[in-house]
């Protein structure tokens, strides 16, 4: 393997990925772009990784790091040497369909650009700390497509907040005892995301699913825009002590307005009423989604919140307070006194905000469940991309302590000097700071240049900045996130030409690779593939792209994962830092003997003729024996870099196909897995989505799989639909997400919930009820049936019944249930979640989950035919404290082997889940030896 990670051209794996035409390697033009770079390059002198030693639990991590963001501020470090680094998390790819820039300044940290699924999973990989993000930069037009992992990104530095405290708190009972001074406690200083129109009614759409978390947030959505007012101004639209941001709003060009939605007749959709469907003609008043999502969703804490009913003409001026007439939801401003009831009707009520000091009350959730079950006012499209400029603050020459002493100053006067203040001697003398201080160095910064499509593409450079020298002196790199063909063209072309001093690093799908970037994953697969190979695929990748650099333009650079540049104290890239090609042919290769011969026996095993025999006439009675079944994400609560978060593919050849929750980067496991081709048929075929509960990591690849899903059916011109089942409120949750994206909701139907609001929703649906639905084959289903199930509220087992007899269950998140085993008794296919190992029975209680002997229980009760185990904690980070216990009760030669544990991307056959447990010895061999380093 060449050093850049390059597959050979004569490696067994580069027939399998790399495109027939061979454009030139990214590697090739990549360093050739960076030995003719315009701005000269320094070499690094230092590594900024720590050592191992240092690397304790991510938790521990996580609370040094806030202890030294507090400490920092009231720190005496020279503020000339504090280093500001600028990063590439993300690149487009199949399973980080968008681009992150993070930038760390020694005092805190930023995000700009895309906040896409996968990005939280990216960070992770890459070891950045996404707990120190105080401010996040959404550039682009708001859409989930742009910001679908900002709320699991949210969620996890509450979560990481969270931990910290934990640790602390632990760390200071240590101290107590030993009489040590004890650790202040951390400070949740909260995040405020910036971006367009209707960043507040996206979040605010996830209201049902999130409230009372550990981290403060606040929008600010960028409604104005005094430089297009008045092009002269030059002052930052914003700024702390580190950085400095000019917000550029661009306005998409009206005559290529987006399409307008469609909608179904009414006779035959479950979605909606068309009242509340109905699209609005300019983006809703932000004030109730930003008031929902401060004061009820990310608070900065877990306490109870109680809203207080009023009526109307009881309401002041100084309340926070929404009224809910109908089913709309409005910020109420005014009129006050006897005169406010005249525009409401008799059943309106206000619920009013408690005051951020006051003392919680007692009471109950009515407040919160009313304004959960409320419609957020309707909202159009956005019409707005941001692009950013970021510059560092200028910083004061490096004070030099000898001319200061020569002068006759004394070093107790040396800070006012560096404060900028002027200082007489004793012997009279007037020293200036400019006589002791070397010269000013100017902050630095980056352009980030959004352009997402080409209605954005002319009025992008009208805008004033890009032409201002003053705006964009000192600008030392400018990152083009840019939509699909807008690379090459002409007007972008030319203004990278006209400013060969600024780095250009080209951020789209057709300038980056479509590399590996879950390595641990990958690899891990690739490793056992060379133990099960039926079973074990390799992941689809393509290290080429597309895009032609144009000659003699050195300025350019292609976006890769990693690029890093560190813009103050002084100017240098770092090259070192950029992610490497995986090598899944070393990986590969990497398994060792004593395994490889523990795989040749359970391939012996399998392939035994007596045995095929024996498991013939076993399965006779299970229908679809050829129903493959993909795990997509096998991991609880987040993301890692060995396990993506739930959701199960099912496919059926000849029927459909159908997933089992829907976690955020489903649609890019998929991708990663198939390829584009074969990705079109599995949303092509995609006929169901089941939604057990509304925790997140469940459910937000929702409308990403759902919008592919939408437009694989118009690239089609089919007039497909697709069923969703889940509870009423995530229905609104959907329905709301599509007024400010396009993702096919007229498309969708609900066939667990109810056609009216104040009817429940329903625990078994029929096969007349879904043949209601619209669709022609009833989504190749018999019926569904849900069973309540203890964990959170409204949480479901699912039986999904096919139109052939076959029946495929799925516990979701749950305590053993009894009831669940007994309802659906006999299931062909148990897709169960196994959380914790049996030694944390304890713990499963408190969270409400299984431990692995549980979920096994449940499977005997139910006398499942093929059961999978899923859904383990992330700290079983690959498995290798979790395997079945053996069964030693049933003779060997006779015993059906039923159970198998869930890996990322595995493909099992129904009818191979005995052939596929031969090799579960040589596979938990590979888990144990994988190291984690």
């Amino acid at each position: 393997m060449e050093s850049w990670g390059i597959l050979q051209r004569n490696s067994p794996l580069f027939a399998l990925h790399f495109k027939p035409h061979c454009p030139r390697d990214i590697c090739i033009r990549y360093f050739t772009c960076r030995v003719a770079a315009a701005a000269p390059r320094r070499p690094n002198t230092y590594t900024t990784r720590s050592p191992p030693a240092l690397f304790l639990t991510k938790s521990a991590r996580l609370g040094s790091t806030l202890v030294a963001r507090q400490s920092a501020k009231g720190s005496a470090k020279d503020p000339t040497t504090m280093t500001t680094t600028v990063e590439l998390a993300t690149v487009p790819t199949a399973d980080t369909p968008g681009t992150c820039i993070y930038v760390h300044h020694e005092k805190r940290s930023y995000v700009f650009g895309h906040v896409a699924e996968g990005t939280q999973r990216a960070f992770s990989c890459r070891k950045l700390h996404l707990g120190g993000t105080e401010h996040l930069f959404l550039s682009g037009a708001v859409g989930w497509s742009q910001m679908g992992g900002l709320i699991g990104y949210l969620l996890s530095i509450g979560g990481a907040f969270d931990a910290a405290k934990e640790f602390r708190a632990t760390e200071n009972s240590k101290r107590a005892e030993k009489g040590q001074k004890l650790l202040r406690q951390l400070r949740n200083e909260g995040v405020t995301v910036h971006g367009a129109d209707n960043l507040c009614h996206i979040l605010a759409a996830a209201r049902p699913v999130i409230f009372r978390q550990p981290v403060s947030v606040r929008a600010m959505e960028q409604r104005e825009d005094p430089r297009g007012e008045d092009p002269t101004l030059t002052a930052p639209d914003w700024e702390d002590e580190s950085i400095r941001v000019w917000k550029i709003p661009v306005r998409r060009a009206r005559s290529n307005s987006p399409t307008k939605r469609r909608r179904s007749n009414s006779s035959t959709s479950n979605g909606s009423s068309s009242g509340m469907y109905k699209p609005a003609s300019e983006p809703s008043d932000p004030s109730v989604a930003g008031l929902i999502m401060e004061k009820i969703m990310f608070t900065g804490s877990h306490d109870k919140i109680i809203l207080v009913p009023k009526s109307i003409d009881e309401l002041k001026p100084e309340d926070d307070a929404i009224v809910i007439d109908g089913n709309s939801m409005r910020r109420y401003d005014g009129p006050f006194g006897a005169d406010a009831l005249q525009s409401f009707g008799s059943a309106a009520k206000a619920w009013v905000f408690p005051d951020a000091n006051a003392v919680p009350s007692k009471g109950d959730m009515d407040g919160i469940n009313a304004i959960s079950h409320g419609a957020l006012p309707r909202t159009s499209y956005s019409e707005t991309s941001m692009s950013y400029i970021m510059k560092c603050h200028d910083r004061r020459g490096k004070f030099n302590a000898q001319a200061a002493k020569e002068l006759g100053v004394k070093p107790q006067s040396f800070k006012l000097l560096t404060a900028g203040e002027t200082v007489t001697t004793d012997g009279g003398t007037v020293v200036t700071p400019d006589m002791v201080l070397g010269e000013r160095q100017p902050g630095k910064g980056i352009a980030v240049a959004d352009i997402g499509s080409r209605d954005f593409l002319d009025a992008f450079f009208e805008r004033p900045e890009w032409t201002n020298p003053e705006i964009m002196s000192d600008v030392t790199s400018m990152y083009w996130i840019v939509g699909d063909g807008l690379a090459s063209d002409p007007k972008i072309q030319q203004y990278i030409k006209a400013h060969p001093d600024i780095k250009h690093v080209l951020c789209s799908s057709s300038t980056c690779p479509n590399m590996v970037s879950n390595a641990s994953s990958a690899e891990m697969l690739a490793k056992l593939r060379r133990i099960d190979p039926e079973r074990f695929p390799f992941v689809s990748f393509d290290n080429t792209v597309d895009y032609q650099t144009p000659d003699n333009v050195p300025s350019i650079e292609l976006g890769r994962a990693g690029h890093k540049v560190q813009i103050m104290p002084r100017l240098f890239y770092k090259d070192d830092a950029i992610a490497p090609f995986p090598d899944l042919h070393a990986a590969f290769n990497s398994v060792d003997e004593e395994t490889l011969a523990l795989a040749q026996k359970a391939k012996a095993k399998a392939t035994d003729p007596a045995f095929l025999a024996r498991i013939e006439r076993q399965e006779a009675d299970i229908p679809n024996r050829d129903t493959e079944i993909i795990p997509l994400g096998t991991g609880s609560s987040v993301p890692n870099k060995h396990r993506n978060v739930s959701g199960t593919l099912i496919r059926v050849p000849g029927i459909g196909n159908y997933l089992l929750d829907c976690g955020e980067g489903t649609l890019g496991q998929i991708k990663r897995l198939f390829g584009a081709e074969e990705t079109a048929y599995i949303l092509r075929d995609l006929r169901c989505i089941v939604v057990s509960h509304l925790h997140a990591d469940h459910h937000m690849g929702m409308a990403t799989t759902i919008k592919a899903w939408y437009e694989q059916a118009l690239a089609d011109k089919s007039d497909a639909l697709i069923a969703i089942s889940c509870i009423g409120r995530y229905r609104t949750v959907l329905q709301e997400i599509s007024q400010v994206e396009d993702i096919g909701f007229h498309r969708l139907r609900f066939p667990s919930c109810s056609d009216s609001r104040a009817d429940r929703d329903r625990d078994t649906t029929t096969a007349e009820q879904l043949a209601a639905l619209g669709a022609q084959d009833s989504f190749g289903l018999r019926g569904i049936k849900r069973v309540p199930v203890a964990h959170c509220w409204r949480s479901y087992a699912t039986e999904l019944e096919l139109v052939s007899g076959l029946r495929v269950a799925w516990s979701g998140d749950c305590r053993p249930s009894s009831k669940f085993a007994q309802a659906c008794r006999g299931a062909h296919l148990l897709v169960h979640e196994c959380t914790f190992g049996d030694d944390m029975q304890d713990h499963a209680k408190y969270k409400m989950h299984s431990t692995m002997g549980e979920a096994l229980g449940v499977a005997r009760e139910m006398q499942a035919r093929r059961t999978l185990l899923t859904h383990f904690s992330q700290r079983y980070s690959k498995a290798d404290a979790l395997q079945p216990s053996e069964d030693s009760g049933t003779p060997d030669e006779d015993k059906e082997e039923s159970v198998l544990l869930a890996h990322d991307l595995m493909r099992v056959k129904l009818g191979d889940f005995q052939k596929a447990a031969c090799y579960i010895p040589a596979i938990a061999q590979v888990v144990a030896k994988t190291s984690d380093a």
